[in-house]
C-alpha cells in the first residue's frame, strides 16, 4: 500500500509532514545508505515528545526506506494530495530536501538531480521565480 494512503483523510499538514518524512529518507538514501545520523536528523526536525507520534515517524521512515517507489512518484503523489493554496508546504518540503542533502556535508549531484525534478513536479502551480532562485542557488554550489 502506499504510505500516503494511509493519510489521505488528514489535513494538508499532515500530508506536508508525511511527505516530508517520506522524501527526506529518499533524498538520504541516494549514496547507498541511510545513516543512524540521517534518521536523527530527520527526527529532529520532526521533534516530539509523544512516544506514539515519535513511533509513527520512525513508522514512516522505515516504510520509506523499504518503499521501491522513487522521489518523483512520490512528489507526484503529495502535489496531488496538498491543496494548491497551501503552497507554502511545497516550499517547507523544498527547503528541507536542500537540509538533508547538505546533511551529510556532501551535495552530491544525484541529490541536485532529484530536488531539481521535486522542483519541477511542484513548480506545476506555483510562481516559478521562486524556484528559478532555488535552481540558480543549487547551481552555484
Amino acid at each position: 500500500m502506499d504510505i500516503l494512503e494511509e493519510y489521505r483523510g488528514q489535513s494538508d499538514q499532515t500530508i506536508c509532514i508525511v511527505g516530508t518524512i517520506i522524501l527526506s529518507t529518499k533524498i538520504c538514501m541516494v549514496d547507498g545508505k541511510f545513516s543512524l545520523y540521517e534518521k536523527d536528523e530527520i527526527l529532529k526536525t520532526f521533534p516530539t515528545k509523544d512516544p506514539k507520534k515519535k513511533e509513527t515517524i520512525l513508522d514512516i521512515i522505515d516504510k520509506a526506506s523499504k518503499d521501491k517507489n522513487d522521489i518523483t512518484y512520490h512528489a507526484e503523489r503529495i502535489k496531488r494530495f496538498i491543496d494548491p493554496k497551501h503552497e507554502k508546504f511545497l516550499d517547507f518540503i523544498i527547503a528541507t530536501l536542500i537540509k538533508f542533502a547538505k546533511a551529510d556535508h556532501h551535495f552530491d549531484e544525484k541529490e541536485k538531480k532529484l530536488i531539481f525534478k521535486v522542483i519541477d513536479i511542484f513548480d506545476g502551480h506555483k510562481d516559478p521565480t521562486l524556484f528559478e532562485k532555488i535552481k540558480k542557488k543549487l547551481r552555484f554550489n
